[in-house]
């Protein structure tokens, strides 16, 4: 979560907020949503709004309704609404006309289709030329039939008549607009509505408008109303836990500059991709500020079963049980509600460590087909996730059962891992001691789990940590995380780690101290540190080259030249240069191997990770230079080390 606040930080020095003052319109006005080239909600009361002179009269007229204008008067402050009933989707561009006394706006190229709201925080930000899978459309021939409306990284402190005009921290000043779907705006709209709504355009063969509303690190309680949040103790508490330097004492923003200002638009439903913030204020709490937001929104757009689909957080460095957390509260209110579907992500990690998979079409493809099988009643492979449904204790095993399988489970490995068992703790009656566990996929499809030093098992976690997974049905999707016990003082274990190679390794750097990988061991030449107890014991016993802790001074990094084929290790802090060194390189984090210091105050910092490099003999690999002063540590079973000169 540390990586997490630093990039939201630093994205707010690239991109700073300015959000319009509630100016009011003088004259006749419409807001950035109602424009040419939008989408209008087919079959459906859409509403055409804006403001004109005080008490004038508005009218408005459609090329497809017959009959004389519809007229209405705009209240005292200029404001005024007309619902129009829509045809059902077609291709035809039609065209708008509004008057208010002498003046006229005439919208042209409007299409008839559905509308989706594409909500959350940096994966539905994702852009599409930042991905390795979607970004491939902006070379190809747009689809007309695709209209983008993105409201831009906003917010604000007041409701907002209009989306606000913001600067991108260039000097430029963005006013948000429908856009007929071209390589520019495309370039920056959300991949993952983009994918979402290509593919609804391909199988409906109608019209699809997006909307992007969509900011990066942000909390749940800020796409809340005001009004919402202040009549729910729970979410007032939850508030009040939020730390962050940007948007600590800042609930609802997000709302009043996305959600407010395009509240009077009819759209066919929501995909939210959010989650990540609150794993660090909130775990618990998020189902219920989860299942408020849902229904407020609902009702704010006036539909309520508008359908939302729910992407679920894919696996991280989420420390303890907190982000897994989330994972349940997120399929509860899916499971709780009706028309709310889950997104399981257990198998989108693209470069282990990173939280935003560049790999957005299969997200994508998912939420499409909860969007085709639920709301639009289509013929389509099961689109949820096997999910569990029951155990049974036998002896010293228990069989889970599964629902939501058309027809069997398979496991993309020989080895199931990602399964726990538990068994009462002997020093604490609250806790439930879990160990990693065996499991086998029966051929009725029930999944029997057990560990051998568990006797007297009572309950199975499955990926309730950061772990992948390995169980699917058959259509390939993966089996949703689950426990089945309710303890929150209950640790997992930590998940499987590779047994790592032995290999011998010859390492030649200046600077570093030769030590061993084990609890008590020092860390730093230059600090009190330690290692402590948290640590992955598969390393135990590896000798260790250590480096003095330097702030603002890039580590030393050397040369590794492997003696045999396997992996080359390093211990290493997941920072963003790390990760563009991931990103160019085989270099990989091993998130299973989180590992801490202790200070002589008995305080664990941290936490650090063991990566990995894959050699062959002779192989020379350059460890890794970062900024973090934390340096970087070589780990092998034996190191031959070589001190160079200057």
């Amino acid at each position: 979560m540390k990586f997490l606040k630093t990039f939201v930080a630093a994205i707010f020095t690239l991109a700073a907020i300015c959000v319009s003052a509630q100016n009011t319109p003088q004259g006749l006005t419409l807001p950035s949503v109602v424009s040419d080239n939008m989408v209008l909600q087919q079959n459906a009361t859409a509403n055409i709004w804006g403001w004109a002179k005080p008490k004038a009269k508005v009218s408005v007229s459609a090329d497809w309704l017959t009959g004389k204008p519809i007229v209405v008067k705009a209240d005292s402050e200029g404001k005024w609404i007309v619902p129009l009933q829509t045809p059902a989707a077609s291709f035809d561009p039609h065209t708008l006309t509004i008057t208010a006394g002498k003046e006229k706006r005439t919208l042209q190229n409007v299409l008839i289709g559905d509308v989706w709201l594409c909500a959350g925080q940096s994966n539905m930000e994702f852009k599409v030329k930042q991905t390795t899978d979607l970004k491939g459309a902006l070379k190809g021939e747009m689809n007309q039939n695709i209209r983008l409306f993105n409201t831009g990284r906003i917010s604000a402190e007041t409701p907002q008549n209009d989306v606000p005009t913001h600067n991108d921290g260039k000097g430029n000043y963005n006013t948000p607009n429908w856009v007929v779907c071209n390589a520019e705006d495309l370039a920056v709209f959300s991949a993952v509505g983009y994918g979402f709504g290509s593919e609804l355009q391909k199988e409906l063969n109608i019209p699809i408008g997006l909307i992007d509303a969509s900011f990066g690190g942000t909390f749940v309680e800020g796409w809340l109303k005001k009004e919402v949040i202040d009549a729910d103790a729970k979410i007032v508490n939850d508030c009040a836990k939020i730390k962050h330097k940007v948007w600590k004492g800042k609930p609802s923003h997000l709302y009043n500059a996305n959600i407010y200002p395009i509240r009077h638009t009819a759209i066919a439903g929501v995909i939210w991709y959010q989650g990540c913030a609150n794993v660090g204020s909130s775990p618990r709490g998020y189902a219920h500020s989860l299942e408020v937001l849902v229904n407020s929104w609902r009702e704010e757009f006036r539909s309520p079963e508008m359908p939302f689909y729910i992407v679920q957080l894919v696996p991280y460095l989420y420390g303890g049980i907190k982000g897994a957390q989330v994972r349940e509260a997120q399929q509860k209110v899916a499971d709780r509600l009706d028309h709310c579907e889950i997104v399981v992500t257990l198998d989108q990690v693209d470069i282990p460590g990173d939280i935003h998979p560049r790999n957005k079409a299969v997200v994508a493809h998912r939420l499409a087909q909860c969007a085709l099988g639920d709301y639009y009643g289509k013929s389509v492979p099961e689109y949820r996730s096997p999910a569990y449904k029951s155990m049974s204790v036998e002896g010293d095993k228990i069989r889970i059962r599964v629902k939501n399988l058309p027809t069997s489970l398979v496991a993309k490995d020989s080895r199931i891992d990602g399964f726990q068992i538990g068994e009462a703790d002997p020093t604490n009656e609250k806790r439930i001691k879990f160990t990693l566990a065996e499991a086998s996929i029966e051929p009725d499809n029930s999944i029997l789990v057990w560990a051998s030093d568990v006797k007297s098992p009572v309950a199975v976690r499955y990926c309730f940590n950061e772990a992948e997974g390995e169980v699917f049905s058959a259509e390939g999707l993966p089996l949703a995380p689950f426990r089945t016990d309710k303890s929150n003082v209950s640790q997992s274990a930590r998940p499987v780690v590779e047994q790592p190679s032995d290999i011998e390794i010859t390492f030649e750097g200046k600077g570093y101290t030769l030590g061993k990988f084990a609890e008590g061991e020092h860390m730093w030449p230059n600090l009190r540190q330690k290692l402590s107890d948290e640590y992955p014991t598969e390393f135990e016993g590896f000798q260790m080259l250590t480096a003095p802790s330097v702030k603002k001074v890039k580590t030393a990094g050397g040369k590794i030249t492997a003696h045999a084929d396997g992996y080359v290790y390093c211990l290493i802090r997941n920072t963003r240069d790390f990760q563009k060194i991931e990103y160019k390189s085989k270099w990989r984090l091993i998130p299973a191997t989180y590992t801490k210091a202790i200070t002589p105050e008995a305080k664990k910092i941290g936490a650090q990770y063991i990566a990995y490099h894959p050699v062959k003999a002779g192989d020379v690999v350059e460890l890794p230079r970062v900024k973090d002063h934390y340096s970087v540590f070589v780990l092998a079973k034996k190191i031959n080390y070589v001190e160079v000169a200057e």
